[in-house]
């Protein structure tokens, strides 16, 4: 008898656990294992019931359906079967491998389908969820997908010629028609029939939250240490990233204020929160975050003693909290950073993460704190409150 499988039955049914009788139908079955490989794999126990009775398995063909199953995915799912006795009775246990190969689909006789994990649930992927799936496997690039309705038209192209001006040494202003949509098709503001894309929205548009209703930053300043206390302020950022961004620092700097003091004859700038991790934490959560959640923006909050910056999404595909502070960087929108490296407001390096650690520690600061949920990230920056 496996010591480990009646532990795993007693704990019940889980993200990465499911039971399934003998019984059930092939595609009852194929909804299960496609969820838990696009999850992150796990295991299910045929022959035992959601309650977690050990009723066993008494067919005999079990493996070769298994096998039958796992080739209607694409791609084929990656499963370990083995056999195992449990109060005199056959169960099988069957992990499933998590690959590269996500997200997977299941072909059945009349469509093909996307299956999820919600909880101990599996169900049909939304096409919204579909999306952030092969975004996360790195496949397709949210970024760069047509926006419905839309056109060169619905660009600020002023915007747009400063940044070639500045950035690319092109006027639009000397090209034709003709050649003035190759350049924004080259630069992924528009697809190849003139719809806008997602990333031209967000830098470029005249009204961005028209198209991407998440496409704002929210700033509350709070009186004391709770949201329940009283908010001193409150802004709302709905326009072009490009000309939201430097305002969004600026009105951050508005409660950040400056003290200076003379140590051993120098003037020392002391403040709340270094500058540069401000910065960088604002920058971060606009550039990594996950605009096919749309419904939400980007939050940040400051209480008495600490600024917390919300961005939707959890980290991207294999990127950790332990990667990002040693300098180990994933970009989930790598076109919008590069935009941002050409306005200088990130590095290339992935160094911003252990540089506001380090910002933070000589302006003594407590260390950063960051929270990694599914639909969202948290930086949260201590105060310092200087005498």
């Amino acid at each position: 008898m496996d010591t480990d499988l009646p532990t795993i039955i007693a704990r019940g049914e889980n993200e990465t656990t499911e039971f399934k009788l003998d019984g059930v139908r092939n595609d009852h079955l194929a909804k299960e294992l496609g969820a838990l490989a696009n999850f992150r794999g796990g295991k299910l126990l045929l022959g035992v019931s959601d309650k977690g009775e050990i009723t066993g398995v008494k067919r005999d063909d079990n493996e070769e359906r298994l096998q039958n199953i796992a080739y209607n995915f694409e791609p084929p799912l990656s499963l370990q079967v083995k056999e195992r006795e449990i109060d005199h009775k056959s169960v099988l246990e069957i992990r499933i491998v998590e690959t590269a190969g996500k997200p997977y689909v299941y072909k059945s006789s009349t469509r093909n389908i996307y299956y999820i994990r919600s909880g101990s649930v599996s169900r049909e992927a939304t096409r919204a969820e579909v999306r952030r799936m092969f975004q996360a496997s790195a496949e397709l690039h949210f970024e760069v997908t047509p926006v419905s309705g839309t056109s060169e038209k619905n660009l600020d192209l002023f915007l747009v010629n400063s940044f070639l001006i500045d950035y690319r040494n092109i006027s639009m202003d000397e090209l034709s028609r003709d050649e003035q949509l190759a350049l924004l098709e080259n630069l992924s503001l528009i697809t190849s029939d003139h719809q806008s894309t997602v990333l031209a929205i967000i830098l470029f548009a005249k009204n961005p939250v028209g198209f991407l209703p998440g496409c704002h930053t929210q700033i509350v300043v709070y009186e004391k240490q709770t949201r329940e206390s009283k908010v001193r302020d409150h802004r709302m950022f709905s326009g072009a990233l490009i000309s939201d961004l430097p305002l969004i620092i600026s009105f951050l700097a508005n409660y950040n204020p400056r003290a200076f003091d003379d140590v051993k004859g120098q003037r020392k700038e002391l403040v709340k929160y270094p500058e540069f991790a401000v910065r960088e934490a604002v920058v971060n959560a606009l550039c990594h975050r996950d605009y096919t959640l749309q419904g939400a923006g980007v939050r940040i909050e400051i209480f008495q003693d600490r600024m917390v910056v919300t961005s939707p999404g959890g980290l991207p595909n294999t990127q950790t909290i332990g990667r990002m502070k040693t300098g180990i960087s994933y970009a989930r929108n790598p076109l919008l950073l590069q935009y941002l490296y050409d306005y200088r407001y990130v590095e290339r390096l992935g160094r911003g993460i252990p540089k506001i650690f380090a910002s933070m520690r000589s302006n003594g600061n407590k260390i950063p704190e960051f929270v990694d949920e599914d639909t969202y990230f948290q930086i949260i920056l201590p105060a310092v409150f200087h005498d």
